[in-house]
């Protein structure tokens, strides 16, 4: 996959300055991130801190993070420098004594200079955040607005004041704060969401699909990360197999408990596995699969 999620190696070991509470939450976040991914038709493979971030991607997400290790962090700036795209969702984390962000350097990595108090999490006022875009970024396009559930308890309810230096507002909140900053870094770029998203879409009954698909969508597109099928409709996700003679195949699996009709976009033409006619609009049962010949 060109796509990376980064699990954090505070979900598998017990630091001294980590704590167990911290762990459900990242297994959430890591959890809603995979969703949200599939929403996009974003494949994505799991590369674990703890092993070092083995092989290469285009594109790493770190959702809700707010732990790494020092040498994680410095390998992630090597490689957006390298050309990757980094992105990170701050989370406050569900523990108040150890809120706010615990790795070396947020500021550097990001281009961003930190507002936060020692200690204190920056509470979201807000039910519903809207992340409006102040420029284009990938397929979003200046002025779309993003709306999004806001969640989580007393500590992790909040989002990251920052001032941008390096790098520079892509979207803003309600309050014209900054809620997505890319800092462009050698050949690559990091990108923040100074909003918890995963984490808050975790914690909302009934959330998915959520709006953070389209920002995942756009991730994809800044990386370059090229999708061969996808569906606009994201209660339907989209991927494609090959067979070992070459031939390549298309699911198409429907989330919804409505029947649906999508017309997928591929970068070639889809056929009837019986009739090998062309298939342009897909029929979907509730929950229903369909697999099309890719040629």
């Amino acid at each position: 996959a060109d796509a990376a999620l980064v699990v954090p190696a505070f979900l598998e070991r017990g630091y001294p300055y980590s704590r167990p509470a911290d762990r459900p939450l990242i297994f959430t976040s890591l959890h809603q991130s995979y969703v949200t991914a599939r929403a996009a038709d974003l494949s994505v493979g799991l590369t674990r801190e703890a092993d070092g971030l083995p092989g290469t991607a285009a594109l790493y997400l770190l959702p809700a993070t707010r732990q790494l290790t020092t040498r994680t962090r410095r390998e992630l700036a090597r490689r957006a420098d390298a050309g990757a795209t980094v992105y990170l969702s701050f989370c406050s984390g569900e523990h108040p004594t150890t809120r706010g962000p615990w790795f070396d350097d947020l500021d550097g990595l990001f281009g961003v200079e930190l507002q936060l108090s020692y200690g204190v999490a920056e509470p979201i006022e807000d039910d519903v955040l809207e992340m409006t875009f102040t420029e284009d970024f990938g397929g979003l396009r200046a002025g779309e607005v993003l709306r999004l559930p806001v969640a989580g308890n007393e500590d992790s309810r909040a989002y990251l004041p920052v001032v941008p230096r390096a790098g520079h507002v892509v979207a803003v909140d309600a309050h014209d704060r900054p809620a997505l900053i890319v800092h462009e870094t050698g050949s690559g770029r990091t990108v923040l969401a100074t909003y918890p998203l995963e984490h808050m879409a975790a914690r909302t009954p009934r959330a998915n699909p959520d709006a953070t698909h389209r920002l995942y969508e756009a991730l994809a597109q800044v990386a370059g990360i090229r999708r061969p099928v996808t569906v606009a409709d994201p209660h339907v996700s989209a991927d494609v197999l090959v067979h070992a003679d070459g031939r390549r195949f298309v699911w198409l699996v429907s989330q919804s408990a409505d029947p649906l009709t999508v017309r997928p976009a591929a970068d070639g033409t889809l056929h009837d596995l019986e009739s090998g006619e062309r298939v342009t609009d897909v029929e979907l049962d509730a929950y229903g699969v369909t697999v099309l010949e890719l040629r």
